[in-house]
């Protein structure tokens, strides 16, 4: 981790900036208890960065905690701004890349200290996030007034969401020279659209690294990147993986995540580190945000940089605890007698406890709130363990600040082990053989047909499944799996209710519901009941009992059309290749041709636009 030291060096030649994100400034203000959290964690982050003596202050979005702030979070936020910002220091950073780029929106289109109307000591850098991100009448955000009226460098803003070019605000202090990317808050299925079609380009300055690696000189800039994107895996499309920034990074400043992991974490990958300071007020009481809240300060010498945690003293203590009750059944005596009292009981003792927990993380600080926040997650499979939390809750209403949610009950699912299922690969084998299946649902299909010996459908038909398929595939119904499977199970259970068999018989019975309704009058019935069907598709199922007209063809599922289609598809897939995440340079100056990153192109030194690909579906 030698990148992580080193930056002890003539204070005059190391950038100082303290990094905080997620301040939320705003939240829960009119709460007569926790209403000013938000803005007295925010007012200790100023503080620190004047007794720091830093040279910037460096946020990464959710400044607000709402997209159209309230006047009196306006008012309160300009009033710290201009108190702590303001004064006669003189600012050491020189910026050496096009002001009129980077700060598009402000008055005089420069940095605000370069503003001879205004005194600024300490300049404060931002993106947006999602919560303060542009939107109304002129797409405007919060952010937009406070770079208007000077007292923040608003950065990182996109303007053309069909390409985002990404243009780093270049500094200089002394010997080292920082090259400051900003990535505000993009939808994330958005990003990874763009990020997929190659549509996200870093511009970089002379003498960047290209692959990644040390050169044979040393690298002139210090690459760094902030952005507020989800960081955690939340489905295929909706975060921002890790490695499909550019490896010349050397740091990435990553917003948005409340909980705090802010000592820098390498990406083996990619070779660069990853920073999370976390959020600085708790706006969910969840696990994550029950940790201990930090920012940074961040010393940057060349191409080296140092990290130092600066715990906030002006945070609510906050206690975080998970029970679950089935593991406790036996102490507790769950299984016998009134199982809510004793419940009751155990989470009266527990809730105490945990408030003399609280009361360890009182710093002593005159203006932190002594009242703390409480929460008890109890996981239960029986109702029969529940009680009224509101009224629990109210017999701590002098001692906790959330008076409303000490204990929270959420339900254990338990997931049994299944009977597996073998796919029966010689039945597959044969239906992705066949000459006339050339959709998917055909797959399906036959698939099933060739299968039907092993019995692997109980209760759903074949070709309702392929007709499920369809609608997935063709109409782009995100529902029908669920409309369709759930239908099904209601009609059975109807079937059984109806025929009442034994428990040995019900098998049977399942078998006699399959014979009974055939698959084209239960889907029949399924869309007369409008259930995400479009009019103009309802006599369109490849399924359907009746032959399909002469517009079928029109309507895209001719095969001649259809072929055209996957045609295209299938050669613009070619075309990319496998699915995976590369960066790809494009050397604009000398040359229009585009080569990856993982080819030797070490020897380049002209200014290059690199451009963050995800072909991953």
């Amino acid at each position: 981790m030698g990148d992580t030291t080193g930056a002890e060096q003539d204070a005059d030649n190391v950038i100082r900036i303290l990094v905080a994100t997620d301040n939320h400034l705003g939240y829960g203000e009119k709460d007569a208890v926790r209403g000013e959290d938000s803005f007295t964690a925010f007012e200790e982050i100023l503080e620190l960065a004047v007794s720091e003596d830093v040279d910037m202050i460096l946020l990464g979005g959710d400044l607000f905690h709402d997209a159209v702030p309230s006047q009196n979070s306006m008012h309160k936020c300009i009033e710290l701004l201009r108190r702590y910002t303001f004064g006669d220091r003189p600012v050491s950073l020189e910026i050496l890349s096009d002001q009129a780029q980077c700060f598009h929106n402000a008055v005089n289109q420069s940095v605000n200290y370069e503003d001879p109307n205004l005194n600024i000591a300490i300049p404060v850098f931002s993106i947006h996030g999602n919560h303060d991100d542009p939107s109304g009448f002129g797409r405007l955000s919060s952010l937009d007034l406070l770079s208007t009226t000077g007292l923040v460098n608003y950065f990182g803003r996109w303007t053309d969401l069909s390409q985002v070019e990404i243009s780093p605000i270049l500094m200089r202090k002394g010997e080292s020279q920082m090259a400051l990317y900003g990535l505000s808050h993009i939808h994330d299925g958005r990003l990874a659209r763009l990020v997929k079609d190659f549509k996200v380009n870093f511009n970089c300055p002379d003498k960047a690294r290209e692959d990644g690696k040390e050169g044979e000189e040393e690298d002139e800039w210090f690459h760094l990147l902030v952005v507020h994107q989800n960081r955690a895996d939340r489905g295929p499309k909706n975060y921002l993986p890790e490695d499909s920034l550019p490896s010349f990074l050397h740091l990435v400043i990553w917003g948005h995540e409340h909980d705090c992991r802010i000592e820098p974490e390498v990406n083996a990958k990619k070779g660069f580190y990853v920073s999370q300071p976390g959020s600085s007020v708790p706006t969910s009481l969840s696990e994550g945000e029950a940790k201990k809240k930090h920012v940074g300060l961040l010393e940057i010498y060349k191409s080296k940089f140092k990290l130092k945690e600066l715990p906030l003293q002006t945070v609510r203590p906050f206690v975080y605890d998970s029970i679950v009750l089935p593991d406790r059944a036996e102490e507790l005596g769950l299984n016998e007698g009134d199982a809510s009292t004793k419940v009751f009981r155990f989470a009266k003792e527990r809730v105490e406890a945990m408030i003399a927990q609280a009361e360890a993380q009182l710093t002593g600080h005159p203006r932190q709130p002594t009242l703390p926040l409480i929460r008890l997650r109890l996981l239960y499979t029986d109702e029969s363990c529940m009680f009224n939390t509101i009224r629990f809750s109210q017999m701590f209403g002098t001692r906790v600040a959330n008076v409303q949610d000490v204990v929270l009950f959420s339900k254990l699912i338990k997931r049994t082990k299944m009977e597996a299922v073998n796919l029966d690969k010689e039945a597959l084998r044969r239906a992705l053989e066949a000459d006339n299946a050339t959709r998917v649902e055909e797959l399906v299909d036959r698939y099933f047909d060739e299968a039907k010996t092993k019995k692997p459908l109980r209760l759903l038909h074949s070709k309702a499944l392929a007709e499920m398929t369809y609608r997935l595939v063709e109409r782009k119904d995100a529902n029908a799996a669920e409309n369709i499977v759930k239908f099904y199970k209601e009609k059975a259970v109807d079937h059984l209710m109806e025929t009442l068999p034994n428990d040995e018989n019900i098998d049977d019975e399942l078998e006699s519901f399959r014979v009974r309704h055939k698959h084209e009058d239960l889907l029949k019935m399924l869309d007369a009941r409008g259930i995400k069907v479009k009019p103009e598709d309802k006599f369109s199922s490849v399924l359907a009992s009746e032959p399909p007209t002469a517009e079928a063809p029109t309507a895209g599922r001719g095969r001649g059309g259809r072929a055209t289609t996957r045609g295209r598809a299938a050669a613009k897939t070619a075309a990319r290749g496998r699915a995976q995440l590369d960066v790809s340079v494009n050397a604009t100056r000398t040359s229009g041709r585009q080569q990856t990153l993982l080819s030797n192109v070490r020897g380049t030194r002209n200014a290059a636009t690199y451009t963050i690909s995800d072909d991953s579906d």
